[in-house]
């Protein structure tokens, strides 16, 4: 009693407090460790479901940036010229409109060269390559299937997105030699069963049909990309969709994409054509993502919410075993305030033990995870293995989220049992 009680009866110091709390835990190995494991089971799923998220978002954002351009302007005004009876009368001519026929003037960007020029020196702004897009219809043994076909000037293109890492077969630098080269993707040569040096024909309803030679076959690891999209020079492009000398978009690479929905308000207002961030382009898979995310939090919640209800079963159930000790210790000068500790201690104890553990196995599920073989495709990743994304926050966000959930679940049985009279407890075990 006197290590408890102290020299003179003072209270007792901060060693006494850890040794109790130590001596309790130990005391209760199989309820702790239980209570330990639901901290771990949800430090480990909150590490492995954001390591997988992070990976599938990350790989998705890491190709998109480097084979599409940040921001695209397009050939719509956003502020149309006034008609002629406008311009004569001074303003508006028509108070309603009931029904209003599409104009047969061809969309165009109006001096394209000069936009891209000054979008050339606007700070922030990498790079600005003039270009034409469209669809047409690729056409190989026998086979037809629609496709996005993008009409670019290979050295200015290739500044703003790079497709050179991305090929798989051929050589990019045969596109600025030949004047009939033509680049595809790995899906779309997949379905038609497409190599370097076929001979394809294009076509549409408006343009002359061409016969474009293969010269490059890339794979980006986006599936609706690789099926779709192709690459030909700018004038076999304007010229298969009937649009000679017509430029109907400038792309741009910025220093910082993730500013990019900035750039595109700003570019609308100085230019009146319509501008579109790469966040607008993709805000289908985007907003899948952040779904995905949603409900990951949610899952990730709930079993830390699990692990935090262990830790309060525990808890209570040592406060209503020990109030024998608990009024002992009080009346050997024991504060409210030290058993308040004693159970806050153990709680602590606990959650750091679940977080540290859980820490740890997530790091070897990630890592076993990231080699395993898989065939993932036909979404908006393709991969062979799982897309893992060790950051090394997410070990933090599980540390501290364990301590968070313990130590919240620790107070309500700590003040209990910080509340107990000795009187009343030896009185009711005497009696």
């Amino acid at each position: 009693m006197r290590a408890v009680a102290g020299r003179g009866g003072a209270m007792p110091g901060l060693r006494t407090v850890v040794f109790i709390a130590a001596r309790q835990i130990w005391d209760r190995k199989v309820l702790n460790s239980i209570a330990v494991g639901g901290v771990v089971l949800g430090v480990l799923v909150l590490i492995v479901l954001n390591g997988i998220m992070g990976g599938l978002h990350g790989k998705f954002t890491d190709a998109i940036l480097c084979i599409s351009p940040h921001v695209i302007v397009y050939d719509t005004e956003l502020r149309p010229a006034p008609t002629m009876i406008e311009r004569y009368v001074g303003g508006p001519s028509v108070a309603h409109v009931a029904h209003q026929s599409p104009p047969d003037r061809q969309a165009r960007l109006a001096r394209p060269k000069e936009i891209a020029r000054t979008l050339r020196g606007i700070p922030g702004v990498a790079a600005a390559a003039p270009s034409i897009d469209g669809t047409v219809l690729l056409e190989f043994g026998g086979k037809t299937r629609g496709v996005d076909i993008r009409g670019i000037d290979p050295v200015e293109q290739e500044k703003v997105t790079s497709i050179a890492p991305f090929v798989i077969a051929g050589k990019l630098s045969a596109l600025k030699t030949e004047t009939d080269g033509f680049v595809v993707g790995a899906g779309l040569a997949q379905l038609l069963g497409l190599h370097v040096g076929d001979v394809v024909r294009i076509s549409s309803e408006y343009g002359e049909p061409l016969n474009l030679r293969i010269v490059a076959i890339y794979e980006s690891g986006v599936p609706p990309v690789d099926k779709t999209r192709c690459f030909a020079l700018l004038r076999n492009a304007q010229a298969v969709l009937g649009r000679h000398d017509v430029i109907s978009r400038v792309e741009v690479r910025l220093d910082d994409p993730e500013r990019a929905g900035r750039y595109a308000a700003a570019f609308e207002h100085v230019f009146g054509y319509d501008a579109e961030s790469w966040q607008e382009a993709n805000a289908n898979f985007l907003s899948a993502f952040k779904m995905q995310d949603t409900v990951c939090a949610f899952v990730i919640a709930a079993l830390l919410l699990v692990g935090g209800f262990g830790i309060l079963a525990v808890q209570i159930m040592i406060v209503l075993q020990k109030q024998r000790d608990i009024a002992v210790l009080r009346s050997f000068g024991m504060r409210r305030l030290d058993i308040l500790f004693i159970f806050l201690l153990q709680g602590f104890a606990i959650a750091l033990t679940g977080g540290l553990v859980g820490d740890g196995l997530g790091k070897v599920l990630l890592k076993f995870l990231s080699t395993l073989k898989v065939k993932m495709e036909g979404g908006a990743v393709k991969s062979d293995t799982f897309l893992v994304a060790e950051d090394p926050r997410y070990y933090l966000y599980g540390l501290g989220f364990a301590l968070l959930v313990g130590m919240t679940a620790a107070i309500l049985p700590a003040w209990r049992g910080a509340q107990v009279e000795p009187v009343d407890v030896l009185r009711g075990q005497t009696g």
